[in-house]
């Protein structure tokens, strides 16, 4: 598989990572409904021959610019384009309103307010399923959608591509949790997830896998390059401190155990032997990665 074609495979992640996504999917469902609500208030009123009430254009323009500061990047120009056919829209109400236009230019205006409804709807229905791979906590894919990836990238390797897996968990986290905090616990996995996520390739895949557990996925890497990848993590981690919230900033280190996928052994029985690969760097003193084959 090409380099190319495997960032399609995960390119939809970095549209995921690393956003709070529930302001998001909440701001699309208000301009949603108020949209809806505005469009049949306007037919209704447009129909009967009465002017439209100013408050009720007001609710959806509030609905449609007051969260642009806090629309994730990857959403921003579907967001924009929203506010375009909106604006278009609305001039051609106004339009309406003033002048006796054909029936034609109505008709032409129902089919852009229909555009722009299903464009709002599919938004939602794409993004509320989006969530469902997403961890809440970190933003970064969860297990379930590890393991569809994971299958993808077996049946490839089953056909002569090579990829390694790679265990990656957090030192002393119990430790760390019993002394800071389970609030500052959280503030770690989410700069971990940051760091982790930025020093990858665009095409690599990066999981929670569980607690203070991830799993990245490195398609197309050759074993050359396989430990001292993991060791470059390892110590983009160990380059500088954790914030915390009312403590002083504080180092974080993470051990990593490498394998690769092998064709036709089920990929969990790879994971096993990942799994281990991280024991044995956590007993031969933590904040370093040990590959097995």
């Amino acid at each position: 598989m090409t380099a190319q074609s495997q960032t399609e495979t995960y390119a939809h992640q970095n549209d995921a990572s690393q956003v709070d996504t529930s302001p998001y999917l909440a701001d699309l469902v208000n301009f949603y409904e108020a949209w809806k609500s505005f469009w049949q208030l306007w037919l209704r009123e447009h129909l009967q021959g009465r002017p439209l009430p100013r408050q009720a254009e007001q609710d959806v323009l509030q609905s449609l610019h007051t969260p642009e500061s806090r629309i994730p990047e990857g959403r921003r120009v579907f967001w924009q384009d929203l506010q375009k056919i909106y604006h278009n829209i609305l001039q051609k109400l106004q339009d309406l309103n003033l002048n006796e236009e054909p029936a034609s230019d109505l008709f032409a205006v129902m089919n852009a307010a229909e555009v722009l409804e299903r464009q709002c709807f599919d938004e939602i229905v794409a993004f509320s399923r989006n969530l469902g791979e997403v961890d809440p906590l970190t933003g970064l894919l969860n297990r379930r959608r590890m393991e569809e990836d994971l299958c993808r990238e077996q049946a490839l390797v089953d056909r002569g591509a090579s990829a390694f897996i790679a265990m990656l968990d957090v030192d002393h986290f119990k430790t760390f949790n019993d002394r800071f905090g389970h609030v500052n616990g959280d503030l770690v996995l989410k700069e971990l997830s940051r760091r982790l996520y930025s020093a990858l390739r665009p095409y690599d895949g990066l999981y929670r896998y569980g607690g203070e557990e991830f799993l990245t996925i490195f398609p197309q890497m050759h074993k050359s390059c396989a430990l001292l990848t993991a060791q470059r993590l390892c110590q983009k981690i160990a380059s500088a401190p954790f914030p915390l919230e009312q403590h002083a900033p504080v180092q974080v280190t993470i051990s990593i155990g490498i394998t690769s996928l092998l064709p036709n052994v089920p990929s969990h029985e790879r994971i096993a032997i990942a799994d281990a690969a991280l024991y044995q760097a956590k007993h031969e003193g933590r904040n370093q990665a040990r590959l097995l084959p």
